[in-house]
């Protein structure tokens, strides 16, 4: 089996966020008072991997 990069698994982690956003999923990753939804961690990962991205330059 192929390792796993950081940058491929945020990529896969982006496209399931999308997903659900493009599915409107109710999904709550924190708590019912902040109400962390994929439209609000998805910018987050985007940036992370853009992060991974400029580190590996």
């Amino acid at each position: 089996m192929k390792s796993l990069t950081t940058e491929t698994a945020l990529d896969i982690l982006i496209a399931w966020l999308q997903d659900n956003i493009d599915c409107e999923s109710g999904i709550i990753f924190d708590n019912d008072e902040d109400k962390t939804d994929s439209a609000a961690l998805l910018p987050c990962i985007e940036q992370a991997r853009e992060d991974i991205r400029t580190l590996r330059q």
